[in-house]
């Protein structure tokens, strides 16, 4: 799962978030290309994140449409992932209409171009262009996410910081955002709490996996930058559940993983904290694996005198529900 993972960090970097790199497609319902995708996203292999076995896409959507928050932690720019992901929030719009998108993708100052493309005060040309879509960042998935909530007319919130305030957390720290006007400070959140924990632990040692960017400062100022985003989509999602719930975010799934452990998830802390109320929280992720044992991870590494040194973690309670979908091919 390393691999996997530097991937998603090196992505947009950026960090472990923001843009996904899949070229835009037809996106039309009613496409060859669109209906393939459905059939294969509906008949995937859905595990249970505890190892107990497999669920069913009724039993998954029923325990969604239950829930307060639904997190899509993807693999940005996977067909079958993103698939999946809009497969399952069209079927939980059928049964909670009142139903909440949110999207890791988009940041709050672009919710404006949001509201007017969902009022019908802009076209869907015009949308894009204000909400600086493009081929690099408009995946197929999230464009048919967004447009099913459209046509519900449920409501989509941009929840992630703008780059450029994530970027002053990276370079000056905290303190500079909090001496920004009040105006500026609605476009982001600054963490709660302690972040120490699983979550920070596998993101500093995927910075020391990364050259140039292993030095301590510097992997500081990228947790940093991770912690904003996180904050801002945890107290985005919480206000998103004055709209209606479930909140379905869809966010990388790094944000995500082992968030039934405290410390696990930056987001599912950040979310949890913002509460004044327990949450049920739901997770599903797709990982790019298809050729070895559920959960059972890679052989133990060895070192020249015979000790363990580790080897690659298991997936086991990464989620409450995990879908192999093989690795990424143009």
């Amino acid at each position: 799962m390393k691999s996997g993972l530097v991937v998603g960090l090196v992505v947009g970097l950026g960090l472990i978030g923001g843009c996904s790199t899949t070229t835009r497609v037809d996106a039309s319902a009613d496409s060859p290309a669109a209906s393939a995708s459905r059939a294969e996203a509906r008949s995937v292999i859905i595990r249970k994140g505890d190892g107990t076995g497999i669920a069913t896409w009724d039993e998954v959507v029923a325990d969604m449409v239950s829930a307060d928050v639904v997190l899509f932690g993807e693999m940005h720019g996977h067909p079958l992932g993103l698939a999946i992901a809009q497969e399952l929030w069209e079927d939980i719009l059928v049964y909670r209409p009142d139903a909440v998108l949110s999207m890791e993708f988009y940041e709050r100052d672009q919710q404006l171009a949001v509201d007017d493309y969902f009022s019908g005060v802009t076209n869907r040309e015009q949308f894009e262009k204000a909400a600086r879509r493009n081929k690099g960042n408009n995946a197929p998935g999230h464009v048919r996410m967004l447009e099913a909530a459209k046509e519900a007319q449920r409501p989509m919130i941009a929840a992630n910081a703008p780059r450029r305030y994530v970027s002053m957390a990276r370079k000056q720290g905290y303190d500079a955002l909090k001496e920004l006007g009040e105006l500026q400070q609605t476009m982001f959140a600054l963490p709660i709490g302690d972040s120490e924990g699983g979550y920070q632990d596998r993101f500093l040692e995927l910075m020391s996996g990364m050259g140039d960017h292993a030095g301590e400062e510097i992997a500081a100022g990228f947790f940093r930058s991770q912690s904003v985003w996180d904050a801002t989509m945890g107290e985005s999602i919480i206000n998103g559940l004055e709209l209606g719930s479930p909140v379905a975010h869809v966010v990388g799934y790094f944000h995500v993983q082992f968030g039934n452990e405290e410390g696990g998830s930056g987001l599912i802390d950040q979310i949890r904290l913002r509460s004044d109320r327990e949450l049920k929280i739901v997770t599903i992720i797709p990982l790019a694996r298809d050729d070895q044992e559920l959960f059972m991870g890679v052989e133990p590494e060895i070192d020249e005198d015979g000790n363990e040194t580790g080897g690659q973690e298991s997936d086991l309670y990464i989620a409450d529900y995990v879908v192999y979908v093989g690795a990424h091919t143009e």
